[in-house]
């Protein structure tokens, strides 16, 4: 019977939800709406299958990857600007996936619903595909989707699913091995997964100012790619930008406690694909480094590029070899966690207490610490120049 005593030592995956045969789990919220296992004791027969699919809690070897080690990926962007403009950095995800899709397959990823909460959802067409473009920095829903993954491979059909390393490793662990031929698992270069509740709360603040139409997480309109500012646009037609949610995000205060153990280094990834922001690439090779995005591209399986290459008439790929080192520098998350910051717990309990807006003024950018600090690094550059 999985027990949740140490909530770092659980990543919110479902697999063991998935897997128990007589529905004696389900997942329930912690403050920061962050999903974990509850055992109802009147169905488990402590058959263990909860336990023995836990990927996250499972042995990881040590395959850390020296600096100096040379390491060859693509600089990828989509030839089609309109669908590069609708990404969040390449347009990877969008050619390869338009392959399984010509091909009769499915494919699952985050979905900002109407509510303007993420979930998972599956795609059999383009339409419905499109929905999964763009970065969503909450942790996504997961309800449902492993066995329905399961439903498409066991009829025969092939199943591209996209997510964080951690939903990636859990659902890889879910799926029997006799049915993983057809199972493209394709992971992104994941800084942590911030809370779903904070998400919620920060919304209902921005639609006190008028009727929302659509939200983004990080616009390119505000200044291209590299940028990262949150939109909110209204029915009237204005349009605000904000930074508070960014704040809080880079800051790592109100990530999942998982988030900073998390073992899915490059060397222990369960993907086929890894896709994410280039960062650094216009150190390397400026004439690569596309304004309206460009995506580091990983193939760790066979299957992976032999998917890749059949979607290359879509990209615009460049090789890249470079050193473990350089991009662990400017892509840190490929080779570790991100550290949670110091006053996390804390951060936790005042949201529980206080509310949105409290923590928002106390670590975001609403208060007057956010503005003192702004004042500092000003002053700070200033006498630099002297």
């Amino acid at each position: 019977m999985i027990r949740i005593s140490d909530k770092s030592r659980c990543c919110g995956c479902t697999a063991c939800m998935s897997v128990c045969p007589h529905g004696a789990l389900s997942m329930k919220p912690d403050v920061l709406g962050f999903m974990y296992p509850e055992v109802n004791p009147a169905r488990c027969t402590e058959c263990g299958l909860c336990d023995k699919v836990c990927d996250f809690c499972g042995r990881h070897e040590d395959n850390r990857i020296e600096d100096d080690r040379p390491l060859e990926v693509y600089a990828a962007s989509n030839r089609d600007s309109d669908v590069l403009l609708s990404s969040q950095s390449g347009g990877v995800f969008t050619a390869v996936s338009d392959v399984v899709l010509s091909q009769g397959g499915v494919v699952y990823g985050a979905v900002m619903n109407d509510d303007f909460t993420v979930s998972h959802a599956r795609a059999d067409n383009a339409e419905e595909r499109d929905r999964m473009r763009g970065s969503k920095y909450v942790q996504s829903m997961l309800d449902g989707i492993f066995r329905s993954v399961l439903e498409d491979l066991v009829s025969g059909r092939t199943v591209l699913f996209t997510g964080t390393p951690c939903q990636v490793a859990g659902l890889a662990s879910f799926i029997p091995s006799r049915f993983h031929e057809k199972l493209i698992l394709m992971d992104f270069i994941c800084h942590g997964v911030p809370s779903p509740s904070v998400w919620k709360d920060y919304v209902s603040e921005m639609r006190k100012k008028g009727v929302l139409e659509k939200v983004c997480f990080r616009d390119k309109s505000c200044g291209g790619w590299k940028v990262h500012k949150e939109t909110f646009r209204y029915a009237d037609g204005r349009l605000i930008e904000r930074e508070t949610y960014r704040v809080l995000f880079y800051k790592n205060i109100m990530l999942r406690d998982s988030c900073g153990v998390c073992p899915y280094s490059l060397g222990n990834r369960r993907a086929d694909i890894t896709i994410g922001d280039f960062w650094g690439l216009g150190e390397m090779h400026p004439e690569y480094d596309d304004p309206r995005g460009t995506s580091i591209l990983i193939c760790s399986s066979g299957k992976g590029k032999m998917l890749v290459e059949a979607a290359e008439k879509e990209l615009c790929m460049r090789r890249v070899v470079t050193e473990a080192g350089f991009l662990r520098k400017k892509n840190p998350n490929l080779f570790g966690p991100s550290r949670i910051y110091k006053d996390r717990k804390r951060f936790e309990e005042a949201y529980g207490r206080k509310g949105f807006l409290y923590v928002a003024r106390r670590w975001g950018d609403m208060g007057w610490r956010y503005k003192a600090w702004q004042l500092k690094v000003f002053f700070k550059k200033m006498f630099g120049r002297l």
